[in-house]
């Protein structure tokens, strides 16, 4: 049975870096194809069927596939899927990547038997940060304003995002001393549990059960955020979410994130997304009300 090859050529513009982003807004139901290059699918909302030679499986929000040259796959039963697709020239993993090949998740997701597609699920932090780091690659790897080093920039953000995804993969150290992650995940939960209100310290002491500064020093150093700013940064992650799958407006955003007003709601919204719910609304679906 035939089936369709797409190759570098029509992608890619010949004495640049080969990457290209495209975002499927929505994804439509593809027959078996393959291709000369790789390719990076990050799921932003919706479901579907992913389908190889050999059977097929469930995709969703979050999910992410590897799939590399000559591989055949395609989609079906399409439910409102959004994607990202990231094509990568075949030299772009040709170069040199001796440091990544030592990570155990780079070998993990991306270093699998050439026959499978390996498909991960990112959690909805992850899946925002990286969301952020795709449309920073797209922009680079689209600059047409030469000499500004945007290559290198898209470059450096494609092996970013390698490295994010790889670290997702690393599997728990083999030691009875319990990792930072572990004992913060009663507060990590706790906090996924509680996105429509907000909270205070003490409460997020009390679930962690330990000492407001060690709390404190310990999630800055993990997240890179205070306890109570992080679980602002995931109440407006949550109300982008609910922006892309819901007609709302910002009133109705700000009470179903736990915000006290809609000014203050979108305070935060600018500060953590760089725009307003407005304009996040306007640049993925059209205007809010």
């Amino acid at each position: 049975m035939s089936y369709q090859i797409l190759h570098e050529g029509f992608f890619f513009k010949e004495n640049s870096l080969k990457v290209k982003v495209m975002l499927r807004d929505p994804e439509i139901p593809y027959s078996l194809h393959s291709h000369d290059f790789y390719e990076l699918v990050v799921v932003v909302s919706g479901r579907g069927k992913h389908l190889t030679e050999t059977g097929e499986h469930p995709i969703g929000e979050g999910s992410i596939l590897f799939i590399r040259p000559g591989i055949q796959h395609g989609y079906d039963q399409i439910n409102n899927l959004r994607l990202y697709n990231i094509l990568l020239g075949s030299e772009v993993f040709s170069r040199d990547i001796s440091d990544l090949s030592e990570m155990p998740g780079f070998k993990t997701f991306f270093m699998q038997p050439e026959d499978n597609i390996p498909i991960c699920k990112l959690t909805s932090y992850q899946l925002t940060e990286t969301i952020f780091l795709l449309r920073e690659i797209k922009a680079e790897s689209e600059c047409l304003d030469f000499g500004k080093g945007s290559s290198a920039m898209a470059y450096a953000k494609i092996l970013q995002l390698v490295i994010k995804i790889a670290r997702t993969q690393n599997p728990k150290p083999k030691t009875s001393v319990r990792t930072t992650a572990e004992r913060l995940e009663p507060v990590m939960l706790f906090i996924e549990q509680n996105l429509n209100r907000s909270l205070t310290l003490e409460e997020l002491v009390s679930v962690a059960n330990m000492s407001a500064s060690t709390l404190n020093r310990q999630f800055n150093a993990y997240t890179g955020w205070s306890p109570v700013e992080f679980h602002i940064h995931r109440r407006i992650a949550y109300a982008c979410s609910l922006i892309l799958k819901r007609e709302l407006s910002v009133e109705e955003l700000s009470e179903a994130t736990g915000f006290s007003d809609a000014n203050y709601f979108s305070r935060q919204f600018r500060a953590h997304m760089n725009m307003s719910p407005k304009q996040y609304k306007k640049l993925w679906t059209g205007p809010i009300s």
